[in-house]
């Protein structure tokens, strides 16, 4: 199995491209691959299902917790960039948990595509 590494840093409401991510992870796992996605930086906020979305806005926490069911997808939020933006673990959505950067260089290691979204 091919792994996919994706970078998220970007913050739910930065218009379409965490959209564009979530759609990224979601084509990688319908080809087979096996995703390891690092949320970093403001990236951390689409892990949080305590986050006040807009009404009439999509709520991208749902996408990306439907995603991390996958058993072959792997989300992890940056524990620092997370407890800097006040999202604490216990408030991340089901099967995301956290790391630090140390895992993400390890995964790069094996990875034989990566993208990034900033």
């Amino acid at each position: 199995m091919k792994h996919f590494a994706i970078l998220l840093a970007v913050s739910p409401d930065n218009g379409t491209l965490p959209l564009r991510a979530l759609d990224t992870i979601k084509t990688a796992l319908t080809k087979g691959f096996a995703v390891f996605c690092f949320l970093y930086e403001d990236g951390v906020h689409l892990a949080n299902q305590t986050r006040d979305v807009p009404q009439g806005e999509r709520d991208l926490s749902d996408t990306l917790a439907t995603l991390a069911c996958d058993p072959n997808c792997d989300i992890v939020a940056c524990i620092t960039a997370a407890e800097r933006r006040g999202v604490h673990e216990s408030n991340l959505v089901d099967n995301v948990r956290v790391g630090g950067l140390g895992e993400w260089t390890e995964r790069l290691q094996s990875a034989d595509c990566v993208v990034q979204f900033r």
